[in-house]
């Protein structure tokens, strides 16, 4: 069986990052690439669950090509990253702050999409001198306390990861199983931890100084109803609808540009 090569378009894209390269932290390796200007202003992108840093590379060229200096992260349990036996969020948190230490990255930007944009702002809350700006794209927005919890519970029945999964497609999702590029296990955590209340962190999030550019669809249920809520928590917020779907970077990139890239620019 032949594979067929890439298309210009694709292999251009795949040439603005550079090869992987590979941070130790504690007992497994987390893998990341970069892209532009290493004296560019810093942007750390933060991809989804189930996904990896290769999803951002439109973005990332956008942003390289702006002077931008890019690093993406492959979380623990994603693309090349190790699996690891536990995926806490504040494990994941960890993770990318060992990264920013490594690289000596202050001042600096997160992009994030989903499970990417809670982390970005978990980063936020707990390190704000060191996040210039915040994009923040179909972000999941944990309840408050029980009450809210319960609730959110009651308007989508069944388990957390089955409709965590659905978002991805399941062709998607059978392509990183069988190229080992997810860890399954992680659905059995991740998932359940952003349904769980965390009052602390909505505490925190008054105390955020940073520019926050948050970005959902239309019609993409719990996130879009919850839009509203986590940018009333924000002092710094702006909220936009951008197109239809979860992954609006991918399907709807032209117009996640020109809110991103102004908002980073500025």
């Amino acid at each position: 069986m032949t594979l067929a090569a890439p298309a210009t378009k694709e292999r251009a894209l795949a040439a603005c990052f550079s090869a992987y390269q590979y941070l130790t932290v504690g007992a497994h390796r987390l893998a990341y690439r970069t892209a532009g200007d290493a004296s560019g202003k810093p942007v750390m992108l933060i991809h989804a669950f189930a996904s990896q840093s290769g999803s951002w590379e439109a973005v990332a060229k956008a942003l390289a090509d702006e002077g931008f200096r890019i690093v993406a992260p492959d979380l623990r349990g994603h693309g090349r990253s190790a699996r690891t036996s536990t995926y806490a969020l504040s494990e994941f948190e960890q993770d990318l702050v060992a990264l920013l230490d490594a690289l000596d990255l202050h001042d600096v930007s997160l992009v994030g999409h989903s499970l990417g944009g809670h982390l970005a702002l978990r980063l936020a809350a707990y390190q704000p001198g060191r996040i210039r700006k915040l994009v923040l794209e179909a972000a999941p927005v944990p309840p408050r306390d029980a009450a809210e919890a319960a609730g959110i519970a009651a308007s989508r029945p069944g388990p957390a990861w089955r409709h965590s999964l659905k978002l991805l497609g399941m062709g998607r999702l059978v392509r990183l199983l069988l190229l080992r590029q997810f860890d399954p296990r992680a659905a059995l955590t991740v998932p359940r931890e952003l349904r769980t209340p965390m009052p602390a962190w909505w505490n925190r999030l008054a105390t955020l100084s940073s520019p926050c550019l948050l970005l959902a669809s239309q019609n993409d249920g719990a996130v879009t109803q919850r839009l509203s809520l986590l940018s009333s928590h924000l002092p710094h917020a702006t909220a936009h609808h951008v197109g239809s779907g979860h992954r609006l970077h991918g399907e709807h990139t032209e117009a996640f540009l020109a809110a991103v890239l102004p908002f980073l620019s500025a």
